[in-house]
């Protein structure tokens, strides 16, 4: 699916240095896809950084046949959110 960054999920994604790679991982083959209260996709993807196991959260919206990321959450709270 093609994609577009908002500036905040620039950021986030710098301050939280995630790979463009493992973005486009996610937005492609997301672990599971869930959909919250304002119609807002969470995509949500098991990785592993730095041989740890992580949960990506990827939240944005289908705009034009392209998903426009808001944000994006690392956590190791795999369980809990997943």
């Amino acid at each position: 699916m093609d994609y577009g960054l908002t500036n905040h999920a620039r950021q986030r994604i710098k301050e939280r240095n995630i790979s463009i790679k493992l973005v486009e991982e996610a937005v492609s083959n997301p672990t599971k896809i869930s959909v919250d209260s304002k119609g807002v996709l969470i995509l949500k993807k098991a990785v592993l950084i730095k041989g740890k196991r992580r949960l990506l959260l990827i939240a944005g919206q289908v705009r034009e046949n392209k998903f426009k990321i808001f944000t994006i959450i690392d956590t190791s709270k795999v369980k809990k959110y997943l």
